[in-house]
């Protein structure tokens, strides 16, 4: 997109459908302040981005008859955005009271400050439209000079108050989706500390008799997007990420219930009883995932009579000449322990029971009962190493019925 137009609208259509997104949980508790500060951030970052579009800036003008006026919109929102950003964190890291205190003094700094900055852009005198370097053609115009002077050092000292609380409190935070939501508001205020201080460069070299425009009409922007992007995605993660992780952690079981599949099939066939005979409706995925897990450990319950007590040891042996340790390791045993039982099963050959088939296994290092037994469908289905237990276990059964055989 090289097209600046593109990136700006772009960049707040994409916070609009933000926007939209937590106005449903506003209206489902409408008087939560920090729902309504996390909306607030988030429409005047992506109005933001409208505005600064240097059509949006044109047509702000042309529409208002006012050389310029564009200007003062959008300083007022990056202003307005630092406020709201403020309020937001005081709700996020403070209990109620003092979380309301601080949003109130915060409104009120910044209340004034915007304030004096209408009233400066008033008194001054700005009737040359300039669309990208308004900061450094009016750097040293009446009441323009205290105008621009005044927005780039309070933007610059919110961001750099805003960075350095986000990435304090980002450490400190005892929930991860909070603390990763600080650590980009972090980011963001970051990028908007850059912006005003390119700008404020720019104006300082104005009055110093040299052209250093290039750092507010070329590098400043550069920053302003992505840092509004930032502060954006900083303001809806915490409230989004819990959601985020549901879906991943849903999206995670439905893949373990179909990796589990080829295990729990060549069970339900080797032990046909292990499976009820009541359907499971096919909306309720958690019990039928359930359900998989506990015809999984019927089925090894099963097949305990069935295996052969040289399996275990045969295959503790090849898996650690392989290089396996931890559960891989333990997985590869109860694999080729199972994949056993069933050939074994097949052809009626029993075995005295081994008790450790009986007890549930969570894995050597404590990892949970699902997790578990896709590592075990997992190697039951692909381990080449549980191919070779059964390989040498056929060929150790050869030898030993030539050696009866012999010895009659």
């Amino acid at each position: 997109m090289n097209n600046p137009n593109t990136v700006y609208w772009t960049c707040a259509l994409a916070g609009w459908v933000g926007v939209c997104f937590k106005l449903r949980d506003l209206l489902h508790s409408p008087r939560s302040p920090l729902k309504r500060a996390v909306c607030i951030t988030l429409a005047l970052a992506s109005t933001s981005m409208f505005c600064a579009a240097p059509s949006s800036v044109a047509m702000i003008n042309k529409t208002t008859g006012v050389p310029n006026l564009a200007a003062l919109f959008v300083y007022i929102i990056i202003v307005m955005i630092s406020a709201s950003a403020h309020v937001m964190l005081a709700y996020w890291l403070h209990p109620l009271d003092r979380a309301r205190q601080a949003a109130r003094r915060w409104t009120l700094t910044y209340a004034v400050l915007i304030t004096v900055m209408i009233a400066l852009f008033a008194a001054g005198d700005a009737p040359v439209e300039r669309r990208l370097d308004f900061d450094t053609y009016y750097a040293s115009a009446p009441y323009l000079r205290e105008f621009i002077l005044l927005y780039l050092v309070a933007l610059a000292a919110a961001t750099a108050a805003m960075m350095g609380l986000c990435w304090k409190w980002a450490t400190l935070a005892g929930r991860p989706w909070l603390s990763r939501g600080l650590r980009m508001n972090g980011i963001g205020a970051a990028g908007g500390l850059v912006f005003s201080l390119a700008k404020l460069t720019a104006v300082i070299a104005r009055w110093c008799g040299t052209d250093w425009d290039g750092l507010s009409s070329n590098l400043a922007p550069r920053f302003a997007a992505p840092a509004t992007i930032f502060t954006a995605i900083g303001v809806a993660l915490p409230s989004w990420g819990p959601y985020l992780t549901r879906m991943r952690n849903q999206a995670t079981r439905h893949t373990a219930y179909r990796e589990l599949y080829p295990l729990w099939n060549t069970l339900r066939q080797a032990a046909p009883a292990i499976v009820p005979a009541a359907r499971i409706p096919r909306g309720d995925f958690e019990l039928r995932l359930i359900r998989r897990l506990a015809e999984i450990n019927d089925g090894r319950l099963a097949l305990r009579s069935y295996i052969d007590p040289r399996v275990k040891g045969l295959a503790l042996r090849l898996g650690q000449e392989a290089g396996l340790t931890g559960s891989a390791l333990h997985a590869v045993v109860e694999a080729a322990r199972l994949k056993s039982a069933v050939a074994d099963k097949a052809r009626a050959m029993k075995f005295p029971p081994d008790a450790a088939a009986d007890r549930p296994q969570g894995g050597t290092d404590g990892i949970g009962e699902l997790s578990w037994l896709v590592e075990l469908s997992r190697a039951f289905v692909n381990s080449p190493v549980v191919s070779d237990v059964l390989v040498q276990l056929h060929k150790d059964r050869e030898e030993d019925a030539l050696d009866s055989s012999q010895e009659r």
